[in-house]
C-alpha cells in the first residue's frame, strides 16, 4: 500500500472511533445496551475490518468483543470518593485489558501498557473529578481514550 493509502486508512480509524464515541455516549444517556453491546460490536467490526485490510486477521481477535462487553458492563458509580476512585480504576483496567488477545497475537505490549494507562487515567480523572463542562464531554473523552489504541494495535 502507498503511504497515501495508509494515511487514509488511519484517518478512517479516527472516524470509526467517532461512531463508538457516539454509541458510548448514547448508552450513557439511556439504553446501556447501546454502549455495552452495540458499541462493543462496532469496535469488534472495526478490528475485523482493519485487520483484514492489513492482512493480519486472527481468530483470537474475537476475544476482544466479550472482554469489551464485560468491561463496559461494570458499574462505576458511587457516593464516596474512595469508592469512586476504586470503581473507576477497576473500570479503566478492565477496558485496558480488553484487547489482550490482540496484543498477544501482535506483540504490541508497549502500546498495550500505554492503552491501560490512558484508560485508567481517563476513567479516574474524567469520571471522578469531572473537569469538563458536562458529562457528555467526559463520557466522550473516556470513550475516545478507550477505543483509540485498540484500532492501532492490529
Amino acid at each position: 500500500m502507498t503511504e497515501t493509502t495508509l494515511q487514509f486508512i488511519v484517518a478512517s480509524k479516527i472516524l470509526w472511533l467517532a461512531v463508538f464515541v457516539l454509541l458510548y455516549g448514547l448508552g450513557g444517556i439511556s439504553g446501556k445496551w447501546k454502549r455495552r453491546f452495540l458499541g462493543s460490536a462496532w469496535m469488534m467490526a472495526g478490528i475485523a475490518l482493519y485487520s483484514i485490510i492489513d492482512h493480519s486477521w486472527s481468530f483470537w481477535y474475537m476475544f476482544y468483543f466479550p472482554m469489551l462487553v464485560g468491561a463496559l458492563s461494570l458499574g462505576y458509580g458511587a457516593d464516596r470518593l474512595s469508592d469512586k476512585l476504586r470503581k473507576r480504576t477497576v473500570y479503566g483496567l478492565a477496558i485496558g485489558f480488553s484487547p489482550l488477545a490482540i496484543v498477544i497475537v501482535n506483540h504490541t505490549y508497549i502500546l498495550w501498557v500505554l492503552h491501560i494507562w490512558i484508560c485508567v487515567l481517563s476513567s479516574v480523572i474524567l469520571g471522578v473529578f469531572n473537569p469538563t463542562k458536562s458529562a457528555r464531554h467526559e463520557e466522550s473523552l473516556i470513550a475516545a481514550a478507550s477505543g483509540l489504541v485498540p484500532l492501532f494495535i492490529i
